[in-house]
């Protein structure tokens, strides 16, 4: 469920990276998973905030990206939720639907076939230098892919209060909240409510 409901000259919220991954950082552009009241990409200008804030676009950069098509925004948000109904399930431990996977795959050999190669001493890498709106969905694609092969897809989780996704890079593989400090704190305060109510009942 989408709904917009920042209205103009309203304040954006800040954007929350602490997914430990940009394109798990991209599906929690939203106030929760599955379902949601707020998106905080209304449009193109929040989308390049985004990318600039998440250090996929340089600050000096995000005016050359502006003024994308109302088309191009639709499409990355397109991938948004493409990449959410390839991770979420995975965060439960279940398997994507194949058609989810087969469309974020076909999006990730686009952005191959629209990237240019950068060697070091580390071998050769990709990259994009289109600075548009479908430059920056080319690398979350190209990342995203790169996860689902890499042994890190196991530490895909969810949130158990807000159902955002993350990277679990804990030394112990035991995170559940998207943050200690807001869904870690409310759950905390739910239990405490709950044993108060019990002890009054008995």
């Amino acid at each position: 469920m989408i709904a917009n409901v920042r209205n103009p000259g309203q304040p954006r919220r800040p954007f929350d990276f602490g997914a430990n991954h940009h394109a798990l950082d991209f599906v929690n552009t939203v106030n929760g998973r599955p379902d949601f009241t707020r998106d905080d990409l209304t449009g193109p200008d929040d989308l390049v905030e985004w990318a600039v804030a998440a250090g996929l676009v340089m600050p000096d950069d995000r005016a050359r990206v502006g003024g994308a098509s109302s088309s191009r925004f639709e499409a990355a948000v397109g991938l948004r939720e493409n990449l959410y109904q390839v991770f979420g399930p995975i965060a439960l431990g279940d398997t994507p639907h194949s058609a989810s996977l087969s469309l974020l795959t076909r999006r990730a050999a686009q952005a191959m076939r629209s990237s240019e190669w950068q060697g070091s001493e580390r071998g050769y890498s990709p990259f994009w230098p289109d600075l548009s709106i479908d430059g920056i969905c080319d690398r979350l694609a190209d990342e995203a892919v790169q996860l689902l092969r890499s042994p890190l897809i196991t530490r895909v989780g969810s949130c158990a209060g807000c159902g955002w996704l993350f990277l679990d890079v804990s030394r112990a593989h035991a995170r559940r909240w998207c943050s200690m400090n807001a869904c870690g704190v409310r759950d905390k305060m739910r239990r405490y409510h709950q044993r108060q109510l019990g002890m009054v009942a008995t």
